[in-house]
Formats: structure tokens, sequence, C-alpha cells
């Protein structure tokens, strides 16, 4: 790999990321790295894509504060072809962009949740069950086993995935069918 193309596959750029099921579907798209705290984007994806073609090459690393109910995290990029004469490797987005990659976060993760539960429901599964597979497979709470994890921390987690579940419920309700019972928080 000759310089100007490590140069441009580690560019990297800050996001506030809108809420905290978008932050964990975000962590399943893209994983963390642990070194330098960076979501890994691939263009695999169609937010991938947009994070990777809606970064805009700026003259200075971006400084973007923290907001309210919003968490900054920091998007390493792909190679991105746009950028390839950029003389410095700052990139970032504009406020456009970041509710334009927020609305398609949400958008790919609904699309993901709802097909998840419609192939759940063509297999017989329990509606229950099917939302509790789903937090699960996709790391909505945690990516350790339960029955390894300290009872308090056991606790924690369930509490959390019941949260989730409750959540994701309430959409699934919503989405499939406003009259069914069947879904109602016990």
């Amino acid at each position: 790999m000759n310089q100007a193309n490590r140069f441009i596959s580690e560019i990297s750029a800050p996001i506030l990321i809108d809420n905290g099921l978008q932050l964990d579907f975000l962590q399943y798209i893209f994983p963390k790295d642990e070194k330098t705290g960076r979501y890994k984007v691939t263009s695999t994806n169609l937010v991938g894509e947009a994070a990777t073609y809606l970064a805009q090459p700026v003259l200075e690393p971006a400084e973007l504060a923290p907001e309210e109910g919003k968490t900054l995290c920091i998007l390493e990029l792909p190679a991105m072809e746009g950028l390839s004469d950029c003389r410095n490797k700052w990139v970032a987005y504009s406020k456009n962009s970041m509710i334009r990659i927020n609305h398609l976060l949400k958008v790919y993760f609904e699309m993901d949740f709802y097909r998840y539960y419609l192939k759940g429901l063509q297999y017989g599964h329990e509606k229950q069950e099917i939302v509790e597979m789903y937090v699960i497979s996709r790391n909505l709470t945690t990516g350790e086993p339960f029955d390894t994890l300290h009872k308090r921390v056991y606790r924690h987690e369930q509490k959390l995935m019941a949260a989730k579940v409750r959540q994701l419920r309430r959409k699934a309700k919503y989405f499939f069918d406003e009259q069914d019972n069947t879904l109602k928080a016990k």
C-alpha cells in the first residue's frame, strides 16, 4: 500500500448519534475498535455508503461538541474516491449530513427489525421470543453471555434487555397491528 492510499484509508470524522437504540445498532453494524474507540465503517450497507460519501474534506480538524440527548462518535471511514486529492486527512459532516445519516440509520434498523420479526413469525416463534432473540442477536445490550456475568451485572443486563424488549415490542405492535393484545407488557 503506498503512502497516499494509507493516508486516505485512515480518515475519520466525528458525528452525533440521535438516540441510544440507534447507537446500539451502529455498534452492531460497525464494530468499535477497542484501542481507538472509533467505529470502523464499511460500505457494505446503506448506512456505511452514506457515512462515507457524505463526509466532506475540511482544512482543519472538526470540533464537534456533544449535545444533550445525543452521543458523539468517531467514524473511521474507508478509502474514499472523492477525497483522494485531499491535502489533509480531515473530514467532517455538515448538520444536514448528520441528520441524513441518523435518519438512514433509523430506517435501516427498522427494516432489519421488521424483516427479522416477520421471519420469526414465519418460523412459528412466539412474538415475545422473536423480540428477545433480536435484542440478543444484535448485541443491543452487551456481547457477554448472561450466565458468565456477576449476579449484580446480570440483573442490570436483564433490566436493560427488558427495556429494549419492551421498546421493540411496542414498535412491532404499532407497526403490525394496533389491536394485537399479545404484545402488551405483562
